[in-house]
């Protein structure tokens, strides 16, 4: 399997939450992924609905949660690239 560039997945699930974990390919990764696009949708419709909430913190919320979604989609695309290089060279030892 193709090395997969751990910059380009961070990037989309930052602008485009879930979609970073598309980007992998893996099944378990895309199924992710959809969940995931479904949340933020999901969750984007609720906020429009509520009454009275504080912008700024939701903001700063949303943000801080795409930071931590591009840093975890970072890692996990290490994790993939070391599992499929591992397999590839017969290394994932016993």
């Amino acid at each position: 399997m193709k090395k997969k560039n751990p910059a380009i997945a961070a990037v989309l699930n930052f602008f485009l939450p879930g979609w970073g974990f598309v980007y992998l390919g893996s099944p378990i990764m895309i199924v992710t992924g959809i969940a995931l696009v479904i949340c933020v949708l999901l969750n984007g419709m609720a906020d429009l609905n509520a009454t009275g909430s504080n912008e700024t913190l939701a903001i700063v919320s949303g943000i801080g949660m795409l930071l931590a979604l591009a840093a975890t989609s970072w890692e996990v695309t290490n994790l993939f690239n070391s599992a499929a290089q591992n397999k590839s060279t017969g290394a994932a030892g016993a």
